[in-house]
């Protein structure tokens, strides 16, 4: 769920000018729909002068946290408390933006979770925001802080948006970012180890766990590693990848094939995107190859999920035989069986869960489809991306 744009827009007299960078992002939120957008941010760590102490990091470093995820509508929701007296609310963890926000009370008469008002820990920051993300989702509101409650950890002064999206839903409450910018809960709880593990979508009684500290770094045990590309300005979580196969063909593929607008051969790991983006000959070769080893009959669809291309029919077919897509990251390989790269269609058939990047921008997404059943750990500090098969509902 790529953030694309927050904007602090009431000036205060003691800006320093020329703190605003012009940046360009995506989102990949909800429905996987994505379209370049502008963003405009804060420069580095620099932000306003609010009439308080740097509004971000107002935390000690948490105790380890372990907080369920429930699967929901293509997406991955963990429930927080927020204010006094707490008010429950679910939000879309998301890897790909920084802004924590909630529906709160608002005029337009849409359905809202927290009154500020009603709450007499609610500090104002006296800031607006506006953040949109790609799928078309926009929500506005102002800055505050507040205590939020996650499991049975409590934390005081998280920053948060308060606001009301422009369309209402009932998926969720509102969005948990976790990038590497200041206003994600990981920065300002001042986490630099965290870790989840997503349960399977095709079981809704499946659940999946957020785990921090040392609960995240006792997870280290027969994993994977690839180095997580840090880029200055940006908040994303970057990996580098080397090719793609499936089953035992390796594509021929050149690094060009996978360069971004830099250079660089890289894809963004993102929790709250839905789909993988990839070149649309990159999908093409996939689709090709996938159908010539298992022979299964395409699909005839004219309405889609997502306006997803790549459908296939597969009753009497024994899925645990299909071929295993792998990305090969630098120094790892990503195995995905049946159910990481396909969307499921009623258990009739599925579509191969890849979106183009064609009708956008040249950025890849790796989603979260492919990170089901997956323990997928985070340090920050060493730079690294730590993964390996979990069964998720086993904690």
């Amino acid at each position: 769920m790529i953030s694309s744009n927050f904007l602090a827009s009431h000036i205060l007299p003691m800006i320093i000018f020329h703190l605003l960078l012009a940046t360009q992002l995506t989102s990949s939120v909800r429905t996987g729909h994505r379209a370049t957008l502008s963003r405009t941010y804060y420069s580095g760590r620099t932000w306003f002068n609010f009439p308080f102490p740097n509004p971000w990091n107002n935390n000690p470093p948490a105790l380890p946290i372990q907080s369920l995820l429930k699967a929901k509508n293509d997406l991955y929701i963990m429930t927080l408390t927020i204010g006094t007296p707490p008010v429950t609310f679910s939000g879309v963890l998301d890897t790909g933006s920084d802004l924590i926000w909630t529906k709160c009370d608002s005029s337009t008469g849409l359905d809202s979770v927290f009154d500020p008002s009603n709450s007499t820990s609610f500090f104002d920051v006296h800031e607006t925001f506006k953040q949109k993300y790609a799928d078309g989702l926009s929500v506005n509101g102002t800055l505050g802080q507040e205590i939020l409650s996650i499991a049975e950890n409590v934390f005081k002064k998280i920053t948060f948006g308060c606001g009301q999206p422009d369309d209402d839903h009932d998926n969720y409450d509102g969005i948990i970012g976790m990038g590497r910018g200041d206003p994600s809960l990981i920065s300002q709880l001042n986490e630099r180890f965290f870790s989840y593990c997503l349960g399977s979508r095709s079981d809704p009684e499946t659940s999946g766990v957020f785990l921090t500290g040392s609960k995240a770094r006792n997870e280290i045990n027969g994993v994977q590693t690839t180095p997580l590309i840090e880029h200055e300005g940006k908040t994303l979580y970057y990996i580098s990848l080397e090719g793609i196969s499936v089953g035992e063909t390796r594509f021929p593929v050149t690094n060009s094939d996978f360069a971004i607008s830099n250079g660089d051969v890289e894809m963004i790991i993102d929790s709250g995107a839905t789909l993988t983006y990839l070149d649309q000959r990159i999908i093409d070769m996939i689709s090709n190859e996938f159908m010539n080893q298992t022979k299964l009959e395409k699909c005839n669809d004219t309405i889609t999920p997502y306006a997803l291309e790549h459908c296939f029919m597969y009753q009497g077919y024994d899925k645990n035989q299909a071929p295993k897509l792998v990305f090969h990251f630098k120094g790892a390989d990503w195995e995905l069986p049946l159910e990481n790269y396909i969307y499921e269609k009623q258990g009739e058939g599925g579509y191969l869960a890849f979106m183009s990047t064609s009708d956008s921008d040249d950025q890849f997404y790796f989603g979260n489809i492919m990170q089901q059943n997956m323990m997928v750990i985070y340090d920050l500090d060493q730079n690294i991306l730590f993964f390996k098969h979990a069964i998720c509902n086993g904690y």
